[in-house]
């Protein structure tokens, strides 16, 4: 599956990329973002959107299997990403709380089938609330991730190994195998939201259903060092009269901006994910 998955993503990505570039439809790089960046307006975005019909065919035709609600979650929290990456192409970007609002949604209703399923604590109620900020959180700090060449795609990818024996682990790791591909520097097209926010939710279902959502932290490092950066910079920017913590926020632009080339940072990034999920699989006792 992980095989057949990367060709078709392989392909899709590539027909995606092509027809929006012989549109010249790309994206707008925000100007307050690292000056290295600006040279990356114009690339064609919404990459999330052939790579999750690769994996979705493909899983699909094998006939799903039983973390199907996971599925569903993951490609709820994509539309939901695309839909804010359509209204941003359209300069009408959706405001924070119409995101949270419809994400909270998704999640309360997968909180509902999940705390069904899973165990956490002795409080049903506190379990349901663990699961929907693990995913509301993941998505998120998922989607602030996505801020470098093939950084998202990379360490979504080791993430996804401990759980290789799932159906759904292998069709999104094929995925993103071949959106890599297009996406390693100078990426010919980036995931945008579509993508971004689906792995998050993706990989926040995967460790709830699996009983290992506590692990979360651990297993996706780098997204949950991304959004504390951001937040702390806020909450330090606000309350210091205008000073900064870091560089800038989210944390991979901090060390992009001390001097590390992006390519550096996608690759000591994925590293550090490649340590933590092999402790994690060490601790918890062997693969998902």
């Amino acid at each position: 599956m992980v095989a057949a998955t990367a060709l078709l993503s392989w392909f899709l990505v590539g027909l995606q990329s092509a027809i929006l570039r012989s549109l010249r439809l790309g994206k707008t790089v925000r100007q307050d973002g690292p000056e290295s960046h600006q040279n990356k307006t114009g690339t064609p975005s919404m990459g999330g959107v052939a790579f999750t019909l690769a994996a979705a065919f493909v899983y699909l035709l094998g006939g799903g299997g039983a973390y199907e609600p996971v599925f569903l979650l993951a490609v709820g929290f994509g539309l939901l990403g695309l839909a804010d990456d359509l209204a941003g192409m359209a300069k009408r970007p959706l405001r924070a709380r119409e995101k949270l609002a419809v994400q909270f949604l998704m999640a309360i209703l997968f909180a509902v089938y999940a705390g069904k399923q899973v165990q956490y604590t002795a409080w049903p109620w506190l379990d349901f609330v663990l699961i929907v900020v693990a995913v509301v959180g993941y998505a998120n700090a998922f989607n602030f991730t996505d801020g470098l060449d093939g950084l998202a795609a990379s360490v979504t990818a080791v993430m996804l190994l401990p759980f290789l024996a799932l159906p759904l682990a292998q069709v999104f790791l094929g995925a993103l195998l071949g959106f890599l591909w297009h996406n390693a520097p100078k990426a010919r097209i980036f995931m945008g939201d579509a993508g971004s926010q689906l792995l998050g939710a993706l990989m926040a279902g995967l460790l709830i259903m699996a009983g290992k959502a506590w692990w979360l932290p651990l297993v996706a490092i780098i997204p949950t060092l991304e959004i504390i950066s951001v937040i702390v910079q806020v909450v330090w920017f606000r309350h210091s009269g205008g000073r900064r913590l870091l560089k800038m926020a989210p944390l991979h632009h901090h060390f992009e901006l001390s001097g590390w080339g992006e390519a550096k940072v996608v690759f000591r990034f994925t590293v550090v994910t490649a340590v933590a999920v092999a402790l994690a699989v060490q601790l918890w006792g062997g693969a998902a």
